[in-house]
């Protein structure tokens, strides 16, 4: 406690030091030649734009600012057709990944959709409901209760 009154009348005889050391610093405190203090200009304050009229009003009204309609419909690709994402796939879950073949014996490699597995197949192998009739390097024949289906391998010279 003996310390505080020295230590304020310390910090406080800094502070008027700083305060005279201003115009050396090239801080002016709008004091002027006969020692009095001068005001600052009166802040201004932005002004308030006029109320609008009747004609601009309705606009809004016609095309309300948060309204889906408000905005043009996106454009459209000039005459082609968006393509189904899905349609290279074997039974609506399998992508052909590739085939090998080696002599008279070939496997296919079927990618699962789902989880990114590979599925190896062979002659005589299920897929789902259909069988594997014949594996070339253009092509997976399955057949499913009647119906034959014919998938050709991308990147075999057909696309």
């Amino acid at each position: 406690m003996k310390l505080l009154a020295p230590f304020l009348l310390i910090l406080t005889a800094a502070g008027f030091g700083w305060i005279a050391a201003l115009p050396w610093l090239g801080v002016s405190a709008n004091v002027s030649q006969e020692g009095e203090v001068s005001t600052p200009a009166p802040m201004t304050l932005p002004t308030v734009p006029a109320p609008a009229t009747a004609g601009e009003i309705g606009a809004f009204q016609k095309r309300p600012l948060f309204s889906a309609a408000r905005r043009p419909p996106p454009p459209e690709a000039p005459g082609e057709p968006i393509e189904d994402p899905m349609a290279n796939m074997l039974f609506g879950r399998y992508e052909i990944a590739g085939v090998v073949k080696l002599g008279d014996k070939a496997v296919a490699m079927l990618r699962d959709a789902t989880d990114g597995t590979l599925l190896r197949i062979r002659v005589g192998d299920r897929v789902g409901d259909a069988d594997v009739v014949d594996i070339t390097l253009e092509s997976l024949t399955f057949r499913n209760g009647g119906d034959t289906v014919v998938a050709p391998v991308k990147g075999a010279g057909t696309e």
